[in-house]
């Protein structure tokens, strides 16, 4: 590794460093509260521009494949040519590309201006982590790496909330007119331009310059091509596995109106392999390297580092596979808008947002392993509670669970993020950030596209056990119900009780009758309420399993954590370093 004499860092105000802090956390709150804005805003798009739902999923693939290929080139850049330069690069390149975003007039350059965006966030993102290493000496990091996961919370917490309003409200009649803006989910990129403008405001006048001093000017392009493809497959793969299939074909791979085909066989399988062999590749050339390499695979032989980004997957995984998971049950379910959600939700944010600093004061005080371990625990039981949904759950009886959730996301988010860069020498941090938020990313993308696609599995079964159980149900309907079970559109369906109930009747009415009898049409409005009921009930059964899985990933991630160090940086002195 490089010498810990060869990074410059500067000395800073206690002041100072807050205002740092600040200027930082308006980027990163940007980065946290867009995905949930823009999540919200999909349907409204949708029906803006006409256009298909794959093309809308792509809203989101594009900046979330672009979002993790580039972070570890980006975090590695910000060591070499300075931390601050490049998040003030990523901040504009982010704003500038909202800007796009919102004026943008086809899905197409959307979907651009999207992956645009992400290259801002993918150069943000590790910059806020090493610049907070390079300002905070180490008795004080703790506590700044909880303010960071407080306002990742906020922006959680907020972006629901927000995006409701505008894209159902706007700002407001007078304002709208104002502005000449009618279709109100523009805002939802429109939003990010005055924070983005105070973001690189604050960090022109307040972050200083910190960088590797004795860096050779030699990039590591193959290092860079080979990391690049290796996290775009691996990405690309989980997030398109529950489209085109695991294994065998579930819908046809087109590129350029060409279908790339093996039989019967899914290319996902194929996209995995893909990930492997670069990655394998990308090891290779990154140990043959002596000078200046993308990452120092010598970084891994730190126990801290390798422990802290395994543990930091699996939490990532179980924390946004839950979270992904609580919206579909509050609004398919219990029948909530996007807005009242994400004002649900807010117990589960703002015990997160509280958790976050005091976790991070009292790692820098006891250490973070058991904190992070206790977190864990914490997190998993809050899920393991939630994993008990009824379709009469109130929101009051989701009070609790949330605040648990909460707290245990918030005592091991902080801590686990500065255990994991504890020891790594302030020359390569921003490298080392990259790569923890890369680990961070492909484990959200993971919890999202596998326990999807265990909830999606679970529930044909679940429902159509809940089905066969309703008395005095016709075979015939019980027929044609599994049929529609099967096919994955019960779910949708079950919300429209007079399109089944007409369905039903159909099946109950007499041989040659035209209409149905009038006790007839009391049974199928009893028949009618019991099959939305099921249907529902199976959903539910479905999100609860996948809960309770996500709810052990938690507690695998408690048990990984405990192989973390708990003393103190092998590297670092506990006083401020001049550069």
């Amino acid at each position: 590794m490089s010498e810990q004499t060869s990074a410059t860092i500067p000395t800073t105000s206690n002041r100072g460093k807050w205002l740092t802090l600040v200027a930082l956390c308006l980027g990163l709150f940007m980065i946290v509260m867009d995905g949930n804005v823009v999540n919200l805003a999909i349907p409204k798009i949708l029906q803006s521009f006409g256009s298909t739902l794959s093309q809308m999923e792509w809203v989101n693939n594009a900046y979330l494949l672009v979002f993790a290929v580039f972070l570890i080139t980006f975090g590695r850049l910000g060591d070499e040519i300075g931390r601050k330069k490049l998040f003030i690069a990523g901040l504009i390149t982010f704003t500038v590309g909202s800007l796009l975003c919102g004026i943008s007039q086809n899905v197409s350059t959307l979907i651009a201006f999207r992956a645009f965006q992400a290259l801002g966030g993918a150069a943000m993102m590790p910059a806020t982590l090493s610049i907070i290493s390079a300002t905070f000496e180490k008795k004080q990091r703790g506590i700044a790496m909880g303010v960071w996961g407080a306002i990742a919370g906020l922006g959680i917490a907020l972006g629901p909330i927000i995006g409701g309003n505008l894209t159902e409200l706007g700002l407001g009649q007078h304002l709208n007119t104002l502005l000449h803006v009618t279709e109100f989910w523009r805002y939802v990129f429109y939003i990010n331009l005055p924070v983005g403008v105070l973001g690189v405001l604050g960090a022109m006048f307040f972050v200083h310059e910190s960088r590797e001093e004795n860096f050779s000017k030699q990039y590591d392009i193959p290092g860079i091509i080979l990391a690049a493809l290796a996290v775009f497959f691996l990405t690309f793969g989980f997030i398109e596995g529950p489209t085109y299939g695991w294994w065998t074909v579930a819908k046809d791979f087109t590129i350029g109106g060409h279908v790339l085909s093996l039989g019967s066989l899914s290319l996902i399988p194929l996209f995995f392999t893909l990930a492997v062999i670069f990655f394998v590749l990308f090891i290779l050339r990154e140990r043959r390297i002596s000078k200046d390499p993308l990452v120092d695979l010598r970084l891994f032989q730190n126990r801290n580092f390798s422990v802290g980004n395994i543990a930091t997957t699996i939490l990532s995984f179980g924390m946004m596979g839950a979270f992904f998971l609580l919206p579909l049950f509050l609004q398919s379910i219990l029948g909530y808008s996007p807005k009242e959600s994400g004002t649900i939700l807010l117990p589960l944010a703002i015990a997160l947002m509280i958790a976050a600093p005091i976790a991070g004061k009292l790692s820098d005080r006891f250490g973070a392993k058991y904190m992070i371990t206790g977190g864990l625990i914490v997190g998993a039981v809050g899920a393991f509670i939630m994993a008990h949904f009824q379709l009469t759950t109130t929101t009051h009886d989701l009070i609790l669970p949330f605040i648990i959730t909460g707290i245990g996301m918030g005592f091991a988010m902080a801590p686990l993020t500065n255990a994991t860069l504890l020891d790594i020498p302030p020359s390569e941090v921003g490298g080392a950030s990259g790569v923890l938020t890369t680990f961070r990313q492909v484990g959200a993308v993971m919890g999202i596209a596998i326990l999807g696609a265990f909830l999606q599995s679970s529930m044909p079964n679940n429902m159509t056990t809940h089905v066969n159980a309703i008395p005095n149900l016709p075979s015939a309907a019980k027929e044609k119900l599994g049929v529609l079970v099967q096919s994955g559109d019960f779910l949708s369906q079950s919300g429209n009780q007079a399109g089944l109930q007409q369905q039903v009747g159909a099946l109950l009415m007499p041989t040659g009758a035209t209409k149905p009898t009038a006790q007839a049409l009391a049974q199928v409005q009893q028949l009618g309420t019991a099959i939305v009921t099921a249907g529902k009930q199976g959903f539910t059964d479905s999100i609860n399993t996948t809960l309770k899985l996500a709810a052990l990933f938690m507690l695998i991630g408690a048990g990984t954590s405990l192989f973390l160090r708990r003393g103190k940086s092998e590297h670092e002195p506990d006083v401020p370093m001049a550069g």
